[in-house]
């Protein structure tokens, strides 16, 4: 069995044809070079190179070492491009609740996985700033309709009614006016007879506080009830899930850096969303 150091000295002997030259390129003396030339044959079990008009020529076996040897080079130097391509910042947006919840906690990993890779995660319900290139990645809970971007489904978000479980809610609470279509909406809506909302609030965090509070029931992601320590699930019945998205531009998905942060991203919110799938085009 041959190793990388043993590749490396073949493909050198066969690019410089003495050992006097690989001896040179390597910056060791000839002794040392034609010491482990016998060790690699020796590994090999068999003769890598033969000698013609003062030359070492490579053999059927020393070719196969060789051609083994560069596709190494070469994964090498991709890597060694890709890992250099892997800095600077990489723009995420999501709404609050994902980038606290979800994303947030594990940002040491990442860093500590690309140290020269930054992620700047903004905070926002806005659907359009992917294709006008304000941010590189987007993770929604609904699949844009159309665009060129790509998307796949990291998971399901489940909803549930929640509340104080020491009294009973006088009403629920909302998102603004404007998302009052959202599913999990029309389902505590309906669960209170298309009542007005007590509040409407932008935020999941900031509903969550207000039920909290005993302001209302509200419907929340599981991850965001489990840790509380005022609410619980109040009518297990009123429950809605909803798919997560990560998308992309399709003019920026093979950047090494997006791609890495994707994988990433995909890698963590999966793991508390549910099975995702692979990117397909909107």
């Amino acid at each position: 069995m041959l190793n990388w150091d043993d590749h490396h000295l073949v493909l050198t002997i066969a690019r410089s044809g003495t050992i006097a030259g690989a001896a040179r390129r390597l910056g060791v003396n000839e002794t040392t070079v034609a010491r482990r030339l016998s060790a690699a044959e020796a590994g090999a079990g068999t003769t890598l190179f033969s000698r013609m008009d003062r030359k070492l020529v490579a053999s059927a076996a020393g070719r196969a070492v060789v051609a083994a040897a560069e596709a190494m080079e070469r994964a090498l130097a991709k890597a060694s491009r890709e890992e250099e391509a892997l800095h600077g910042t990489v723009r995420v947006t999501s709404v609050l609740a994902v980038i606290e919840h979800l994303i947030v906690p594990h940002l040491a990993q990442f860093a500590r996985r690309h140290p020269k890779l930054v992620l700047e995660l903004i905070g926002t319900n806005e659907t359009s700033s992917l294709a006008r290139r304000e941010v590189d990645i987007a993770i929604r809970l609904q699949r844009p309709a159309r665009g060129k971007l790509v998307a796949r489904r990291l998971g399901r978000v489940r909803f549930r009614m929640a509340g104080r479980s020491d009294q009973e809610p006088a009403g629920y609470i909302a998102y603004e006016r404007d998302l009052d279509d959202m599913p999990e909406i029309a389902a505590i809506r309906a669960r209170f007879g298309a009542t007005s909302p007590r509040a409407r609030i932008a935020t999941l965090s900031g509903i969550r506080v207000a039920s909290e509070a005993g302001l209302g029931a509200a419907m929340l992601p599981d991850w965001m009830i489990e840790p509380s320590r005022g609410l619980c699930v109040i009518d297990a019945s009123v429950s809605v899930e909803r798919p997560l998205w990560l998308v992309v531009h399709q003019d920026v998905k093979e950047r090494p850096a997006v791609r890495a942060a994707c994988d990433w991203l995909a890698e963590i919110v999966t793991g508390r969303a549910g099975n995702g799938d692979k990117m397909s085009a909107v």
